[in-house]
């Protein structure tokens, strides 16, 4: 039997490559089965195990803007999506976990999970992310509109 690390890197590469082979439904799958292997508890904080322990206890790892937080707004408008803050985070100091939400995030994404997308990246940080993150919100969005 393969040990679980070796399950998910074959799992990590395969919702690669049918992602590249627009097998998006099969990704996805993929994906979800990656998020479905328990993760190592010394390894990793609650907030990486969110899908085994359920997502009520996460904690949030960053802090969003103060309402009189003058760069929490565009000098333009009016932001409806609140972006987190980076609390002194390198941006590619993350670990595989954060790299395997971004996978299924992405795979919903090309499914037009929208939402579903948004959702999986509510607790990430990095600029991938949340550029995804609103992104999928503002297409949801858009397709809620056209069916109007």
């Amino acid at each position: 039997m393969a040990s679980k690390e070796t399950c998910r890197t074959e799992l990590r590469s395969a919702v690669r490559l049918l992602s590249d082979r627009c097998l998006y439904s099969a990704s996805k799958w993929a994906a979800e089965q990656l998020m479905g292997i328990e993760q190592d508890p010394a390894k990793y904080t609650p907030s990486h195990t969110r899908f085994q322990r359920g997502s009520s206890s996460i904690r949030r790892r960053f802090r969003t803007a103060a309402s009189g937080d003058s760069s929490a707004t565009p000098s333009g408008g009016v932001s409806y999506v609140a972006t987190p803050l980076m609390a002194g985070v390198e941006e590619y100091d993350y670990a595989a976990v954060d790299n395997d939400f971004y996978l299924l995030a992405k795979s919903y994404f090309d499914c037009r999970e929208y939402r579903r997308a948004a959702h999986v990246l509510r607790d990430q940080i990095s600029k991938k992310a949340i550029f995804l993150r609103c992104y999928a919100l503002y297409l949801d969005g858009v397709e809620e509109v056209k069916m109007l």
